[in-house]
C-alpha cells in the first residue's frame, strides 16, 4: 500500500497542506474544540472525497478502527493526523480549528445522490466535483455571516402542493402567486439576483462547472436554507430561466436536491415540465406580455418583426428563442414562427449586434456582492487573515486587496466630478437599545 498512488497523493498534499498552513498546532487549540464536532467535519469532508474509512486508514498508516474513532469524536486527532487528513481531503487545516467552525450535516454529495442521471465515470466524478465546490461556496458564505453577525433573512413562502394537478395550471398559478406575494405585478423582472437574495433569502452563485452539461444546482438544507447555482459559462437570458427553474423546485420540492442538465431528446420528468413552465410564466408572465406586445403592435404601421422581438426580450432579458415560443403560445404570433427563422438562417447574435443593445445593468457575478461585502467587513475587523481573504473571495492576494479597496470606498458624482468617501461597512445606522 506504501506505493499506491493514494499513498503517493497523501503524503504529496501533507506537504504542501503544512507549506500552506502555517501548521503550527498546540495540543491546547485542538482540546478547546469539541471533539465529537470536529469528528462529524472529518466525516464529512471524507464522504465529501468519496474515500471510505479503510482508504483513510491506510493513507495515513492508521487503523480502521482508530479513524472510526476520530470520526465519532472518541478520540483527538493528533496535529499531524490533522494536517494528514486536511490534506487528504483537500481543505484547510483552518476549516476544521477554527474558531466558530461550521457544524455541517451531511456533504452535499449525499443530498444531490437522487438527482444523478446516467453517465460516465468521468462525468460523475466531474459532477462530484461541481457538488462540492457549490458546497464550498454555501459553507463560507454561511461562515462569513457568523463571523459578521450578519444572517441572511428568509422570507420563504410555505411549499406550494402541486401533486396530482396539471403542470401547465399549476406552473401558471404558482408564478402568479410568487409574483403577487413579491409585489412584482405583472411586468418584466429588472434585478431577479437581487429579488431572490434579498426578497427571498436565497444563496445565488455563478459556478464555471466542470460538467458542462449542468445549467444549474439546487439544495435546501435547514443550515444553509434555499442555495442555487448556475452555470457561469452561459448567457445571461440562460442562467435566469436555469435561476427561475431551480426556484420553482425550491418552492414545491424543498427538501429534494437537484441538477439541472441542458435539454436533450428524452422524455422530460414531469417535475422538470412543471418547472420549466413556472419560468416560462414567472419570467413573461402572460398578462403583462399580452398588453405590451398588442401595445407595441399598435405603435406600428407595419407588421411585427424580429427586431421588434428581440427588443421585447432585452426588455424581459429572456432568449429570443423563449419570447418567440411564448409569443406563438399565446397566439400573438403565427404557430411555427421559430422554426421557419431557423430555417431561414436567421442569426441572433448577429440580429442582437445590429440593433445595438445595451448590455444588462444585472449580471450575476461568481460571488454575490453581499457575500463579498461581508467578507470585506470581517477583514477590516481583523476577524480574517488576508490569506483567508483571499480564499473566500477565490482571488489572488493582490486581487484581493484592490476589492477591499473598491468595497471600502464610496463614490459618487457631484458636478461632473468623481468623490472617494471613506465607507465603514461596520456603521451602526440604527439606534442601540439602551
Amino acid at each position: 500500500m506504501l506505493n499506491s498512488p493514494l499513498f503517493r497523493l497523501t503524503k504529496r498534499l501533507q506537504r504542501r497542506s503544512r507549506a500552506e498552513n502555517g501548521v503550527g498546532m498546540t495540543t491546547h487549540i485542538l482540546d478547546s474544540i469539541d471533539p465529537a464536532l470536529l469528528g462529524r467535519q472529518l466525516a464529512s469532508a471524507r464522504k465529501a472525497r468519496g474515500l471510505t474509512q479503510q482508504a483513510v486508514a491506510e493513507a495515513l498508516g492508521l487503523s480502521r478502527a482508530t479513524v472510526i474513532a476520530l470520526e465519532k469524536g472518541d478520540r483527538r486527532p493528533k496535529p499531524g493526523e490533522l494536517v494528514q487528513l486536511a490534506g487528504l481531503y483537500q481543505r484547510q487545516v483552518g476549516d476544521f480549528v477554527r474558531a466558530g467552525a461550521l457544524p455541517p450535516g451531511d456533504s452535499f454529495v449525499v443530498h444531490f445522490r437522487s438527482a444523478r442521471t446516467p453517465g460516465s465515470q468521468v462525468q460523475d466524478e466531474r459532477r462530484e466535483a461541481d457538488v462540492r465546490a457549490f458546497e464550498d461556496l454555501c459553507r463560507d458564505y454561511l461562515e462569513i455571516e457568523r463571523l459578521t453577525g450578519s444572517p441572511l433573512p428568509r422570507r420563504y413562502p410555505e411549499v406550494y402542493d402541486v401533486t396530482h394537478a396539471d403542470a401547465e395550471e399549476a406552473a401558471e398559478e404558482v408564478a402568479v402567486s410568487e409574483r403577487q406575494r413579491l409585489g412584482l405585478g405583472d411586468g418584466p423582472i429588472g434585478d431577479l439576483w437581487g429579488l431572490f437574495s434579498s426578497d427571498v433569502g436565497l444563496r445565488i452563485f455563478a459556478q464555471v462547472f466542470r460538467d458542462n452539461r449542468i445549467a444549474g444546482l439546487f439544495v435546501f438544507t435547514e443550515e444553509y436554507g434555499g442555495c442555487i447555482s448556475v452555470n457561469a459559462r452561459h448567457p445571461e437570458e440562460r442562467q435566469r430561466w436555469t435561476a427561475a427553474h431551480e426556484y420553482a423546485h425550491f418552492l414545491t420540492d424543498r427538501y429534494r436536491a437537484e441538477i439541472t442538465v441542458l435539454p436533450t431528446f428524452q422524455r422530460v420528468p414531469e417535475r422538470e415540465r412543471f418547472a420549466d413552465a413556472f419560468a416560462r410564466h414567472f419570467l413573461m408572465p402572460t398578462s403583462g406580455l399580452v398588453r405590451r406586445f398588442q401595445a407595441m403592435r399598435r405603435a406600428k404601421e407595419g407588421p411585427v418583426t424580429p427586431a421588434d422581438v428581440l427588443v421585447l426580450g432585452h426588455l424581459y432579458q429572456v432568449s429570443f428563442a423563449a419570447l418567440m415560443l411564448r409569443l406563438e403560445e399565446l397566439r400573438l404570433i403565427s404557430a411555427g414562427s421559430w422554426e421557419r427563422l431557423k430555417g431561414a438562417g436567421f442569426k441572433v447574435t448577429e440580429a442582437r449586434a445590429l440593433l445595438d443593445l445595451p448590455p444588462s445593468q444585472h449580471r450575476l457575478a461568481a460571488l454575490p456582492m453581499r457575500y463579498e461585502a461581508l467578507a470585506v467587513q470581517a477583514f477590516m475587523r481583523g476577524e480574517l487573515s488576508q490569506e483567508r481573504l483571499a480564499r473566500l473571495l477565490r482571488m489572488q492576494p493582490v486581487e484581493a486587496r484592490e476589492r477591499v479597496q473598491e468595497l471600502a470606498h464610496g463614490m459618487f458624482f457631484d458636478d461632473g466630478e468623481l468623490y472617494q468617501l471613506p465607507l465603514d461597512l461596520g456603521a451602526v445606522l440604527t439606534p442601540v437599545a439602551r
